[in-house]
């Protein structure tokens, strides 16, 4: 059996990075379940685009799980930071230490379940979001991908495909990492 890591979908979500997480996992091999917020239907990104949830977050056995991807949006971060379902499920996922990541705005979620410390990286001002900021416990980064433990964040948009590879890395190992690296002509891009 694959490993099963959950993707909630969210009103507003960032369209660019929930389908990048989506497809680069899938790539790898792993269960990828799409876990809508507010139930099984069309969920509308920051840009106008639907997709659909087949399940509820609230029908998925959190214990199954490896880890969650929090994809971004500013307004699917707040309508995921405003969810006492999704806070428990990272709580729980961390405690576990079981991966737990974050992109974009969504590292602010992380922070509202007081999961992150150490260095992060997230949208640049993101980080003003928090609640209890201090550069005394967590310090953002300016890189696409940072990982602290079993916690790893990453910029935006444009850092999808590498965020997901690292959460590949961490789950799948460096072969798989390496090999998913090249056939997505990753090293071509940067």
């Amino acid at each position: 059996m694959s490993k099963q890591i959950l993707v909630p979908l969210a009103d507003g979500f960032e369209e660019i990075e929930f389908t990048s997480i989506v497809d680069v996992l899938r790539r790898a091999g792993l269960e990828v379940l799409i876990g809508g917020l507010n139930g099984a239907r069309l969920y509308k990104g920051a840009h106008g685009i639907e997709i659909a949830a087949p399940k509820a977050v609230d029908e998925i056995a959190v214990d199954s799980l490896e880890g969650i991807v929090l994809a971004g949006g500013f307004q699917g971060m707040l309508n995921l930071k405003n969810s006492p379902k999704i806070l428990q499920i990272i709580q729980t996922l961390h405690a576990s230490k079981k991966l737990v990541s974050a992109i974009c705005a969504s590292p602010i979620v992380l922070n509202e379940a007081d999961v992150l410390s150490g260095a992060f990286t997230c949208y640049p001002g993101c980080e003003k979001e928090f609640k209890n900021f201090d550069n005394q416990t967590t310090q953002r980064l300016n890189q696409a991908v940072v990982i602290s433990k079993n916690i790893i964040t990453s910029a935006g948009p444009g850092t999808a495909i590498l965020f997901g590879l690292e959460i590949v890395k961490y789950l799948l190992g460096e072969s798989t990492y390496k090999q998913l690296y090249d056939e997505l002509l990753v090293s071509l891009a940067i």
